[in-house]
């Protein structure tokens, strides 16, 4: 059940083939089947980071399973993905990691 958020004032040009990378690229990274990925890009936002309007993204994970030992991994991955897709300096992405219990995580009409 993983769901990525991504907050970016940096204008994606190609959102569809943009959420489609990133749902592979978490599939991937997390070694989760993609069937439970979900995506989703908020793009042009009004944002600063330090007092500068500069490209920036503010990054949500959540899913079931994520440990702590996982988190250093993962922010590397992201944090180049992002760089590379949105020429943003990884200086200016924060992520922000969360591992729900399986129990207060609904779908299909039940929890995980």
């Amino acid at each position: 059940m993983p769901y990525l958020h991504i907050h970016t004032n940096v204008t994606v040009e190609n959102p569809a083939g943009f959420l489609a990378h990133f749902s592979h690229a978490i599939a991937v990274t997390l070694e989760k089947p993609e069937s439970y990925v979900m995506v989703e890009l908020s793009d042009r936002r009004l944002m600063s980071f330090a007092g500068s309007d500069l490209p920036l993204a503010f990054i949500e994970l959540k899913s079931i399973g994520l440990s702590p030992a996982d988190t250093a991994h993962v922010s590397a991955k992201l944090s180049k993905l992002i760089h590379q897709q949105l020429d943003i300096d990884m200086s200016r992405i924060y992520i922000e990691f969360e591992s729900p219990d399986r129990d207060m995580f609904g779908w299909k009409g039940g929890t995980f």
